[in-house]
């Protein structure tokens, strides 16, 4: 009886690993997911990452939710259409109580009961904060502009720093550098450019003045003979 079990035990196991390699590689790849469900979600504006979180902020949750549940037997990661469905009811039911909120002056928000999230880009990182200043989460610039537009959108924004003065953001802020070391190098170059115009004014002077006395000299031995 037990040689008549080992055998059916050991075809149960190898059909069994042979499904879960079949399922294994019939996964769809976690990059392709993220951009085949963004591409049928995302129906908003242009966003340039470093400039306005929104965009930046939903697919972040989006690549958390493939991350986090990849693999997971509650889902069937070898059809997008249903991946696609899934997370939209996760989505649906985490933002449930949600409020989005755009003052169209490049603040927004997430007004919730509890409290209002805030968003602010620090060392290349959008940090999202609670009223009371705490940071909850983190996540990458993402931009969904194209490269031309984006440039243009960076060139010709402009935000106010908080005290009344319009400066631009995002990539711009290498721009402003680099403008602020040629301008430096330029003040660097007039200065030694005066330095040595004035030097070679007090050059002139000097053989002038010693024009004058050896002059004075000549004349005054001259009137003395």
């Amino acid at each position: 009886m037990i040689q008549k079990i080992i055998p059916i035990v050991a075809s149960i196991t190898l059909i069994g690993s042979s499904s879960l390699a079949a399922y294994a590689d019939d996964m769809l790849d976690k990059d392709y997911i993220v951009r085949e469900i963004w591409s049928d979600w995302w129906h908003g504006k242009g966003d340039d990452g470093l400039i306005f979180p929104e965009a930046s902020y939903k697919h972040h949750i989006l690549t958390d939710w493939v991350n986090d549940n990849y693999g997971d037997d509650n889902y069937d990661w070898s059809k997008i259409g249903q991946l696609n469905y899934n997370f939209k009811d996760y989505y649906d039911e985490l933002t449930d109580n949600w409020n989005f909120n755009d003052d169209r002056d490049g603040n927004w928000t997430i007004i919730t009961d509890e409290t209002t999230y805030h968003f602010n880009l620090q060392n290349g990182k959008w940090l999202m904060s609670d009223d009371n200043g705490n940071v909850i989460d983190s996540f990458i610039p993402f931009s969904t502009l194209t490269e031309d537009t984006a440039e243009e959108n960076r060139n010709s924004v402009m935000a106010d720093d908080g005290n009344g003065t319009a400066h631009r953001v995002g990539e711009n802020f290498k721009i402003e550098a680099d403008t602020t070391i040629d301008v430096s190098e330029e003040i660097t170059e007039s200065t030694s450019e005066k330095k040595s115009s004035n030097g070679l004014i007090y050059g002139i002077g000097g053989i002038i003045l010693a024009g004058i006395a050896v002059l004075a000299g000549f004349l005054i031995r001259k009137k003395r003979g």
